[in-house]
């Protein structure tokens, strides 16, 4: 009984592991792990050890365990998901706020405010005018809005994990 105990922690720590290594290969892309890896690196010299990796998970089952048993309810478990959540919003409206804010000064003008907006009509535009003409057409409207939904359709498959054309059989 104790050898499977120990093979079985050996799994866990093992799964904790390899997952991490997996969040440090996201090739750099928007929404990317970096904010985490640096939390687990405790020392900040760069490198992720598995000890800094045991600390960290163990942490962060602290940080669940709301009232210190040593176990996590399904209540603490959800509170500790939305606190996490509620906290990465409001880390993505404070950076929206601070790309609207140009000057840095805490305050969104008008002007700061039309800036971002031009500059983000202008790059639909071009994304849309495919033959550079300075004219949206019908059908390059046509084909924007199937760009988009093809897009939007690709992002909902990346978050559920499944791929079009990623076939098992």
């Amino acid at each position: 009984m104790k050898k499977l105990a120990i093979a079985a922690l050996l799994a866990t720590a093992a799964i904790g592991t390899t997952s991490m290594v997996a969040m440090a290969d996201h090739h750099g892309k928007r929404g990317g792990h970096g904010p985490m890896l640096e939390a687990v690196d405790a020392n900040g010299d760069g490198n992720i050890t598995k000890d800094e990796i045991a600390a960290h998970k163990a942490a962060m089952f602290a940080e669940a365990d709301a009232n210190g048993d040593g176990a996590v309810s399904f209540d603490e478990f959800t509170a500790h998901r939305e606190a996490m959540k509620a906290q990465r919003e409001a880390e993505r409206r404070q950076r929206m706020f601070d790309r609207l804010d140009a000057n840095g000064d805490g305050a969104i003008s008008a002007e700061e405010h039309a800036a971002h907006r031009s500059a983000r009509m202008e790059r639909m535009f071009e994304r849309a005018d495919s033959d550079g003409d300075g004219v949206i057409t019908a059908e390059e409207r046509e084909a924007a809005k199937a760009a988009m939904r093809e897009h939007r359709g690709m992002r909902r498959h990346h978050r559920r994990g499944d791929y079009p054309g990623d076939d098992d059989e």
